[in-house]
């Protein structure tokens, strides 16, 4: 007599899995496999719940681990592959976040947060050529991408060149007006380039909304 499982029972083990067993992800979900027979697919997903509730709760080297069990099944998953450039971000590991998202965009070049986060990863390496381009080709994808501009804006503040900075930040006040750091920034370019009148009136601003998400 075969053994018929309810697809349902499956979904509740798996969160069972997910909540109860982090210390033995990959033990248990083998095991998981072998009792209930899962599908690939289904695998993949109980993977994908761990690796989620890992990164909501800042383990983020346990939800890499996690995307790369999927990846060595499905090295093509271009979520998980998006998902683990993410987590080696948070974990400060460039080289691999870099790899990984390029690989990425190789298959799939409409996700603009890779972009963003491989210019993130540019930036944060000093690579301030690359990071520029990578980012342009964020807003090129989503126009309205105020973190984006932001981050342009600061490549070229490194740069000293401060017209295309103030350019980029006001493009991003345009997009998020509550963009606090935004106009903190342009305040700086201001006195940069000795334009202290300008200077100040960005900086009350950036005082006066910051004093609005205080009340």
């Amino acid at each position: 007599m075969d053994l018929k499982i309810d697809t349902g029972e499956l979904r509740f083990f798996g969160k069972a899995i997910t909540m109860n067993f982090k210390k033995f992800i990959d033990n248990s979900i083998e095991s998981y496999n072998r009792l209930f027979q899962l599908t690939p697919d289904e695998s993949k997903g109980v993977h994908l719940e761990i690796a989620k509730d890992m990164e909501r709760r800042g383990s983020y080297e346990s939800a890499a681990n996690a995307y790369k069990k999927i990846l060595s099944a499905d090295p093509n998953n271009t979520h998980a592959l998006f998902r683990l450039g993410k987590a080696y971000m948070n974990m400060g590991l460039l080289n691999d976040a870099k790899d990984t998202l390029k690989k990425l965009i190789v298959l799939d070049d409409t996700v603009a947060e890779a972009y963003f986060l491989l210019g993130s990863a540019h930036f944060s390496a000093n690579e301030n050529d690359e990071a520029l381009k990578e980012l342009k080709r964020a807003v090129k994808l989503n126009p309205g991408y105020a973190e984006a501009y932001y981050k342009i804006g600061l490549i070229y503040d490194s740069k000293l060149d401060y017209d295309h900075a103030i350019e980029a930040y006001l493009k991003t006040i345009s997009l998020k007006p509550d963009f606090i750091k935004a106009y903190q920034s342009i305040g700086f370019a201001y006195e940069a380039k000795g334009m202290r009148d300008e200077a100040v009136k960005y900086f009350k601003k950036s005082i006066e909304m910051d004093e609005k998400t205080k009340t």
